[in-house]
């Protein structure tokens, strides 16, 4: 049981999650993820650059999360407390929809925010679909505090909510 970085090897099992992942957020009204997004290509690309973590159970991936330093150029006008060279942000996480309400997304928000606090960030920006009740519920647990709506990429029919943590 634990976290590490994602492999190539994972990527199936990722995308098994994510293709269940979007199932659920679509019969919620959620339209954050599709059957192209995130793409194989993007996740690929994530593990290529080391920013894919996984949590996996007797070598069963169960969930991941990418963390990087790429804050979307729309954040700029929300009024973070951190500035975002002092913040990891984090992007596309899911847990397998078989696992889920057993804590794995606590779990792993708990190591990689370790893992980078450790690394002398200062906190966490994100956002996620204004629909995506679940996921919002999550960072409110977890302390994370609302900063804002935004639009992304230029998509003015889908607003999203902004949240920041500060370790």
């Amino acid at each position: 049981m634990g976290i590490r970085k994602g492999k190539n090897s994972d990527i199936d099992d990722i995308m098994s999650i994510k293709n269940a992942v979007v199932i659920l957020m679509k019969e919620s009204g959620n339209n954050q993820w599709s059957e192209s997004y995130p793409a194989r290509d993007t996740l690929l690309n994530d593990i290529e650059n080391e920013n894919l973590y996984i949590y996996e159970e007797d070598g069963e991936v169960l969930g991941f999360i990418v963390a990087d330093n790429h804050h979307a150029y729309e954040y700029d006008d929300i009024p973070w407390e951190l500035a975002r060279l002092d913040s990891i942000a984090f992007h596309r996480a899911a847990v397998d929809p078989r696992a889920q309400g057993q804590g794995i997304a606590s779990k792993l928000f708990d190591e990689v925010e370790t893992h980078f606090k450790n690394e002398g960030y200062l906190g966490v920006h994100t956002d996620t679909n204004l629909n995506n009740l679940p996921m919002q519920s999550l960072f409110e647990k977890r302390g994370y505090e609302y900063r804002g709506k935004l639009n992304l990429h230029n998509n003015l029919n889908e607003w999203y909510v902004a949240y920041e943590k500060v370790f």
